[in-house]
């Protein structure tokens, strides 16, 4: 999957149900002076990740309850989310939400279930998300990678 995500040295990235970690720090290693913050719903895995990988200031994990991104906004210029885990709240809200993190000129990589596309693509038109595009599926066609944008702000007249 991190094959197919734009990283670059010196960004700021977000995983969302980033699981131990892994994905997360080596997404770190790949971009050369990166900022790279996890987040997950299990305290289990937030404490497994921190003890494992954590690297302060650089290498970072959080807890969050699968609601609201304990976050600033427009701090990220990627997010990287796994949807299959998050809890099936206001799915509309918590792809806005992934907006408000990211900064103007980012973009969020959504993946998902393919037995869940129907309501993402729902969920990204309800939320402003413009312009999704597949860019891979796994081998088994179990779960695809979506590369998604949020709508520009529409200009206050």
């Amino acid at each position: 999957m991190l094959d197919r995500v734009s990283i670059r040295a010196w960004e700021r990235i977000l995983f969302v149900e980033c699981g131990d970690g892994w994905i997360a720090e080596e997404a770190w290693r790949r971009a050369v002076r990166a900022y790279v913050c996890g987040l997950d719903t299990s305290v289990a895995h937030v404490e497994l990740a921190k003890r494992l990988r954590e690297v302060p200031g650089k290498l970072e994990f959080k807890l969050w309850d699968g609601r609201r991104l304990p976050l600033p906004d427009g701090t990220f210029n990627r997010v990287v989310a796994t949807l299959g885990t998050v809890p099936r709240h206001d799915r509309a809200a918590l792809l806005r939400d992934l907006g408000r993190v990211l900064r103007p000129e980012g973009d969020a990589y959504l993946l998902q279930s393919t037995t869940g596309e129907g309501w993402l693509q729902h969920a990204l038109a309800e939320a402003g998300w413009t312009d999704p595009r597949e860019l891979a599926r796994t081998d088994d066609q179990a779960a695809v990678l979506l590369h998604v944008r949020p709508a520009p702000p529409t200009p206050v007249v």
